[in-house]
């Protein structure tokens, strides 16, 4: 298992600590989609396969629908971009979306 290690998946990062995954957006997406003005989640508890969408951002430009990257049981979910999505902007990297306790990891 890996511990502290920050993983890519496409336009999404995993940062794996223990059995717990925080899953969060890249700098370079949030370069594309631009100025963020509404995020939804989908999905904020129970078992999520990877490759299922839980949360969808919209900019002024497009909409991202997020796909999980791992699998396993939502232990978390930042309900805080619910009410300030623009925190994607001002810290994309460093913004957690959601923590999953990992089954497998793909």
């Amino acid at each position: 298992m890996l511990y502290g290690e920050r993983l890519l998946f496409g336009d999404m990062w995993v940062e794996v600590n223990g059995s717990i995954a925080s899953v969060g957006i890249t700098k370079n997406l949030e370069i594309e989609l631009g100025d963020i003005v509404m995020f939804e989640f989908f999905k904020t508890s129970g078992y999520i396969q990877e490759g299922e969408e839980f949360a969808r951002i919209e900019s002024i430009y497009k909409t991202y629908t997020l796909k999980s990257p791992v699998s396993g049981y939502i232990r978390w979910a930042n309900r805080d971009l619910l009410f300030d999505p623009t925190l994607l902007n001002l810290l994309p990297e460093e913004t957690e979306i959601i923590s999953i306790d990992i089954q497998q990891l793909v």
